[in-house]
């Protein structure tokens, strides 16, 4: 029985033994933390953290990096582009201790929404196709980057591509769904006018709203329109980082 009792405890204890690197992992130089919250926990170094950092140097720079501080990955996995390997600092259940290095394993969707516009302007015979299709062999890849958090003009915490694309939805009168709450409200203080008898307050409000919307909607239907998306594709890939670095503790 004792030696049963033994061989129980021996078993649950091995999980939680460390292997052959005894350190803790390091940050790769360079890296940003992908959140605020990121960052904190970071400095905090609690055990069962997790946090994300991106860095924009090669996959097989940070993954020599990591190989040198700690050895070989434990896995290694590789889809197309898409590159993902896991170095082991601690083992332990459910899940080992360490680091991910994952490469062009982003999600973002806001490319593919700018390409179908274009696509659309194209077959409208608004801008040439070839252009079209010259954007999403140019910029296709920005679909599978990471991007940091940031702030849009309404404080709206988002990621960057993110918020890149909603200032240039603004610039070609494309409503989002903050800026349709910002329309209803212009109509409402038109009515409010009109109720309360400033007829011509009223008036030129709805003048100046109605001007606004047909100078929009006249960008997003102009030949130019193809430079201006060209122009957010070039902020957004300015924003991009190719490789993140997950560390789990």
């Amino acid at each position: 029985m004792q030696k049963i009792r033994f061989l129980i405890i021996l078993l649950l204890a091995v999980p939680f033994t460390r292997g052959e690197c005894q350190q803790s992992p390091t940050l790769y130089p360079g890296a940003v933390p992908m959140t605020a919250a990121d960052e904190n926990s970071s400095r905090a170094r609690e055990q069962y953290a997790s946090f994300r950092y991106l860095t924009r140097e090669s996959y097989e720079k940070v993954r020599a990096y990591y190989v040198k501080e700690n050895r070989e990955p434990r896995s290694e996995d590789i889809d197309g582009e898409s590159r993902t390997a896991f170095f082991s600092y601690l083992r332990r259940m459910p899940d080992d201790a360490g680091v991910y290095v994952i490469k062009m394993g982003g999600r973002s969707r806001v490319p593919n929404r700018i390409f179908t516009t274009l696509d659309n302007l194209a077959g409208a015979g608004i801008i040439p196709p070839e252009q079209a299709k010259e954007a999403e062999q140019k910029y296709g890849y920005l679909a599978g980057c990471y991007f940091a958090m940031g702030k849009d003009e309404r404080e709206n915490v988002l990621t960057m591509d993110e918020v890149i694309y909603r200032k240039y939805e603004g610039k070609m009168g494309m409503a989002s769904s903050a800026e349709t709450v910002n329309q209803e409200q212009v109509l409402e203080k038109v009515q409010e006018l009109m109720n309360s008898g400033r007829m011509q307050e009223g008036m030129e409000l709805m003048k100046k709203f109605t001007e606004q919307q047909i100078a929009q909607t006249q960008v997003a239907l102009s030949p130019e329109v193809l430079d201006i998306w060209i122009e957010c594709l070039e902020e957004i890939a300015a924003h991009a980082y190719t490789v993140m670095i997950h560390v789990t503790l």
